[in-house]
């Protein structure tokens, strides 16, 4: 049977999509037929791509724009398990049998992805190369949730906020960081006037300076690093 990809993605020739690891392992005509199955999707800033209690059935890979996986928890404040951004994939419990999603996925901004069904995901990883870049990648993504959770043990809400603004700052090619205060809250369990306060410190003392509502650049990432203490 002929598949064809996605308008967008036939226009740019698989560029939107050469930074993602398990592709790159994968035999041409498989990665085509693959491809060419999913769906290109154009989600507006608050749209859901998917909500909690959803069964997992697809793999989400992120063009353009941000993602936030969120839960509200018994006092109705919004907690974030993580953000996504270009070239991010989610596959939050896909290869877990009869699994459901425990967190929601918002977008933060308009957002541009592709989705690729469990069904074709899990035909795709038959090919060894391929289900080995998966393993990467899942040790991968299990070591950065380490991360982020110790995130939140970190006892000095400062420290904290540090902790935070460097592990985005590691994950992005630019040293500014775009994030609102409650966003940056639900990532840490503090308040967003707690949130804002050291925010103020950091800049008062040359560590980042505030280029925009809701944009920070990090001025020095190593003088950071003194003040996470794991």
């Amino acid at each position: 049977m002929t598949v064809h990809a996605p308008a967008p993605c036939r226009s740019c020739q698989w560029d939107c999509l050469k930074t993602v690891d398990f592709l790159a392992g994968m035999p041409p005509e498989k990665r085509d037929e693959l491809l060419g199955r999913s769906v290109r999707l154009e989600l507006s800033k608050g749209a859901y791509l998917f909500h909690a209690g959803d069964p997992c059935d697809a793999i989400y890979i992120v063009h353009k724009g941000r993602v936030k996986l969120c839960v509200c928890d018994q006092n109705g404040q919004e907690r974030i398990a993580g953000i996504f951004m270009e070239h991010d994939v989610m596959w939050e419990g896909v290869l877990v049998p009869d699994s459901r999603y425990s967190t929601s996925a918002i977008c933060m901004t308009d957002v541009e992805c592709c989705r690729l069904s469990r069904r074709d995901f899990e035909k795709a990883i038959q090919e060894p190369e391929t289900a080995l870049r998966i393993i990467g990648m899942l040790s991968k993504k299990l070591h950065d949730a380490n991360r982020r959770n110790l995130l939140k043990s970190i006892a000095d809400p400062k420290a904290r906020v540090a902790g935070l603004l460097l592990y985005r700052y590691r994950r992005q090619a630019s040293d500014v960081i775009t994030m609102r205060l409650n966003e940056m809250a639900g990532s840490l369990a503090l308040r967003p006037e707690t949130i804002s306060r050291k925010l103020k410190e950091l800049e008062r003392e040359g560590y980042v300076k505030k280029t925009g509502q809701s944009s920070i650049q990090v001025l020095a990432p190593e003088r950071l690093m003194e003040l996470v203490s794991y």
